[in-house]
């Protein structure tokens, strides 16, 4: 039930929030920012108290009023015998309090606002996951241990991290963009939930797997003993017709009534037959091995005969021979029946049960995870749900070895599991459909801004390289400074290259980008070695080329593409998209076959003729140029595999 807020109650949450901002702000900007003023006209509701628990509140209250206090009255013994590495120390110390206090705060103000203001919560959600994962606390009580030793050196590197951090965090928490982000987010969190799903469902496979494993063990075990004891009243008939027989043999002048005596013997004979008959179609016997229970029935056969013929005596072998067929069988059934019983008792079922248990509790925390997904979970949490209640049930069957119906609930539960991954995997695709537009214009934004700094980097690299040729120590100097401008243009395409790996924003796009990130590293560890010689702006050049070539490209994509599966559309404005989506992609492809061409041509030349001489380097370069080549290859594959048809119905 949706709990319904009064207007202080809200006021009080926006306060709140504001609050956590503010103190990104500080710890991100320093001492000097203020914090946000109440509007005189609100209300004064009860704030979002902070837990009882917290053990950071009191220090850090303490912390700000002995900040107060001048640096003289600090510590017991007086102000002579507290240094500067004190001061710091107490101060890193003070910060790492207040940073414990805003990760408490970002959570319970999340909470707090779950229902009111989703927005923000999700906005301090993100920011409170970003602070972990980037080891922000951690990294301030590290900085303090170093303060502590006197590495100041070593701190003020932990620190300048520290604030880029931190200004990170305020970005993120001030971010205008927001609903990009937390899509993104929820596209990792759903590709998260797969990856542990997929390892679900590949367990509770093996499981049934066992499962089904030992309930044919059982089926079988339980057809042995049913043989078994039909064997033995077969064995108890026919004994009793043998002695029947035999006493039938022994009279030396039969009469009228030893006749009367042979034909209902030879009734019951034939009785047992048919039993013996009917028993040997079920029984399944590997080839080359005896079949006892035909030969039993076709010497009941003979005995019959005899039998009708008032031939008593003649019946009797054939009698016996039945009987020792049927002990036969009834002998290798109870030796099959023992075996059984030992590859029943080898499977495991008490180690089975914890298998089943182990997977089940994996399938709660996969529900807890889809859960924070809110509406785009809900389908699936309905099916993984259903999927613990079956595993549970298995657990329960197992535990009393009753296999069949562990599998039947394994069986239940892979259904949910998979169907589960089916829903999860259309909502990813739902995400990246309404990240796609997004993303092609930052790509966009991205390649120009790339471009438009690498040509001011190869300008300055074609102004500096010959005076730092001719010795000039200020053109090393600049040159040496080019490289850490190479490599920001760097760090921003490794940006776009994880944007379009996590969107999956074009098929050949993200091998483009690595190939063009190689490059520039390269150029960025020349620059930074003060090569500035004509090959290094060659090889800027190049770079600049291929971001041209890439921004054409990529103004010719489209930003949307057909649902997978799909037949390919018939309207003209349908077939123009999917042939402007073509071309871009095999734009791509052809500047990374000509750059691989080209560097395959550059490695040759270098080649000696002995192949034995070729050295290390040489080798790993063939090496990366047989990897891009494959990469081309992969590219130009899934290219035909997913839009093949389109060219195919394009041209009819």
């Amino acid at each position: 039930m949706k709990t319904v807020q009064s207007p202080a109650m809200a006021a009080a949450a926006r306060r709140c929030f504001a609050f956590a901002l503010a103190w990104a702000v500080v710890l991100a900007g320093g001492p000097g920012l203020a914090w946000p003023q109440e509007a005189a006209t609100d209300e004064a509701p009860a704030t979002v108290e902070a837990p009882a628990a917290t053990s950071n509140a009191a220090p850090a209250a303490a912390a700000a009023a002995e900040s107060e206090q001048p640096v003289a009255t600090i510590g017991a013994a007086g102000a002579a015998e507290v240094g500067v590495d004190d001061v710091l120390s107490f101060r890193q110390a003070k910060v790492a309090a207040e940073m414990t206090e805003l990760e408490d705060r970002m959570f319970r103000l999340s909470e707090a606002l779950k229902e009111m203001e989703p927005e923000s919560s999700s906005r301090l959600m993100l920011g409170l996951k970003f602070a972990r994962e980037e080891l922000i606390l951690h990294q301030m009580k590290e900085a303090q241990k170093l303060l502590d030793g006197l590495s100041l050196a070593d701190a003020a590197i932990e620190e300048k991290e520290l604030l880029g951090k931190l200004q990170r965090l305020h970005d993120l928490l001030l971010s205008t963009d927001l609903d990009f982000q937390m899509r993104l987010e929820q596209l990792r969190q759903i590709r998260e939930i797969l990856r542990r799903l997929d390892k679900a469902i590949e367990e509770e496979d093996r499981e049934l797997g066992l499962s089904s494993d030992a309930a044919a063990k059982q089926q079988r075990l339980e057809g042995l003993k049913k043989k078994r004891a039909t064997l033995e009243e077969l064995i108890q008939r026919q004994t009793a017709h043998l002695v029947q027989g035999r006493s039938l043999a022994a009279v030396e002048s039969p009469g009228e009534a030893e006749s009367e005596t042979a034909a209902a013997l030879s009734g019951e004979q034939q009785q047992t037959q048919t039993a013996t008959r009917n028993l040997a179609a079920e029984e399944a016997v590997a080839e080359g091995q005896p079949r006892h229970l035909d030969d039993a029935d076709a010497r009941m056969g003979e005995a019959v005969g005899k039998l009708d013929e008032s031939a008593a005596g003649e019946a009797v072998p054939p009698q016996e021979q039945a009987l020792a067929a049927l002990e036969r069988e009834r002998d290798r059934t109870a030796a099959e029946q023992q075996q059984a019983e030992d590859d029943l008792a080898a499977a495991d079922f008490e180690r089975m049960r914890r298998d089943q248990e182990q997977n089940r509790e994996l399938n709660q925390g996969i529900e807890q995870l889809t859960r924070k997904l809110g509406e785009r979970g809900a389908g699936a949490m309905t099916e993984l749900t259903r999927a613990t209640g079956s595993m549970s049930g298995a657990e329960s069957d197992l535990g009393q070895q009753a296999a069949g119906e562990a599998g039947e609930d394994q069986g239940q539960a892979l259904a949910s599991l998979k169907y589960a991954r089916e829903q999860l995997e259309e909502q990813a695709q739902k995400l990246l459909d309404e990240l796609r537009a997004e993303v092609r214009k930052r790509v966009l934004e991205g390649l120009t801004v790339m471009l438009e700094r690498q040509i001011a980097v190869r300008e300055a690299t074609e102004t500096l390289g010959p005076r730092a040729a001719g010795g000039s120590r200020q053109a090393l100097t600049s040159l040496v400074s080019l490289g850490k401008s190479e490599g920001r243009i760097v760090e921003l395409a490794n940006e776009l290259l994880t944007l379009v790996e996590e969107t999956e924003f074009g098929i050949a796009l993200p091998a483009a980008l690595l190939v063009v990130r190689d490059a520039m590293e390269d150029v960025q560890d020349r620059l930074a070695a003060g090569d500035g010689s004509v090959e290094v702006v060659v090889a800027e050049q190049q770079i600049e080329a291929d971001l041209q070539s890439l921004l054409e490209a990529m103004k010719q994509m489209p930003s949307q593409r057909p649902p997978r599966n799909r037949p390919p559309q018939q309207g003209q404005r349908d077939r123009e998209r999917e042939l402007n989506r073509l071309i871009a992609e095999l734009k791509i492809i052809r500047m990374l076959q000509v750059r691989v061409n080209r560097n395959t041509e550059d490695v040759d030349g270098r080649r000696p003729p002995d192949l034995d001489a070729v050295s290390a380097a040489l080798t790993r370069q063939i090496e990366e140029l047989t990897d891009r080549q494959d990469s081309i290859l992969n590219a130009t594959e899934r290219l035909l595999e997913e839009r093949g048809d389109e060219l195919e119905g394009g041209s009819q």
